[in-house]
């Protein structure tokens, strides 16, 4: 009997599925971030997909970088409590 050296095809299915789960892990938590970004800058979070191709990402991050926030005033979002205890006069 010979020995089969090397790898078999179980060994490619193998070597997919885990590189392809962590991959998968990956690029979710890549994405994340620019998701939110995104949403919070006033565009469209669906624009988050696009950081996964090479010359789009560089020109959308131009894009975020320059382009005016439409951000509400934290004030307005978040009041202040009101104030319960008055300190002794």
């Amino acid at each position: 009997m010979h020995t089969i050296y090397g790898f078999g095809p179980a060994h490619s299915l193998i070597y997919l599925m885990f590189f392809g789960f962590f991959g998968t892990i990956i690029s979710i938590l890549v994405l994340i971030p620019y998701w939110f970004i995104f949403k919070k800058a006033g565009f469209s979070p669906w624009l988050a997909l696009l950081m996964f191709l090479p010359i789009i990402n560089l020109i959308l991050l131009y894009i975020l970088a320059f382009a005016r926030w439409n951000v509400v005033p934290a004030n307005l979002v978040y009041p202040a409590p009101p104030v319960s205890y008055q300190p002794p006069a």
